[in-house]
């Protein structure tokens, strides 16, 4: 009888890590754009907002700068300072979070679960144009600030690689 409340208290808490745990990608096109006919870009300045020192420094950003211009690289598009078809603009928004799991065992008090959420933004827009021609979003959920300041240039690359590649 013990063993039942048990088991239904560590599945709930692998479904709520697991549930923690995934991350999240949002890609938005502008149906108008044709992204074909785009062949260069020039990246931007990145900004970061968040009180993680990890993620709030310029070496960070010019890492996460690198591994954008690569993947662009990859997807077959060429970076140019002098006219780009494109500007790529991307930020990083870090916050922590203290949730309260269930206890793991009966008779022991609830544990505190927390982790760190950074959502990578980046954003491709024709020079002189307001509106994007694609956008991107990215989620990740960590342990820690240092883990995510690992993770988000791969999460960076996973995001552009959802770009259209460009055949020459």
């Amino acid at each position: 009888m013990v063993r039942a409340p048990f088991a239904v208290a560590v599945v709930f808490v692998l479904v709520a890590s697991a549930v923690v745990a995934d991350d999240d990608l949002t890609i938005q096109v502008d149906p108008k754009a044709d992204l074909s006919v785009f062949g260069t870009f020039a990246l931007r300045n990145g900004k970061v907002t968040s009180p993680r020192p990890e993620l709030d420094n310029p070496l960070f950003v010019k890492k996460l700068g690198t591994a954008i211009r690569a993947a662009l690289v990859e997807r077959g598009l060429k970076e140019t300072p002098d006219r780009p078809d494109l500007h790529v603009d991307y930020s990083v928004a870090g916050e922590d979070f203290s949730m309260t799991a269930p206890p793991l065992a009966r008779g022991t008090g609830p544990r505190p679960d927390r982790f760190t959420q950074g959502t990578l933004e980046i954003t491709l827009t024709k020079p002189g144009e307001k509106n994007p021609v694609w956008h991107g979003i990215y989620r990740d959920d960590e342990p820690t600030g240092s883990k995510l300041m690992l993770k988000l240039p791969e999460d960076a690359k996973k995001l552009i690689a959802r770009y259209p590649r460009r055949t020459k």
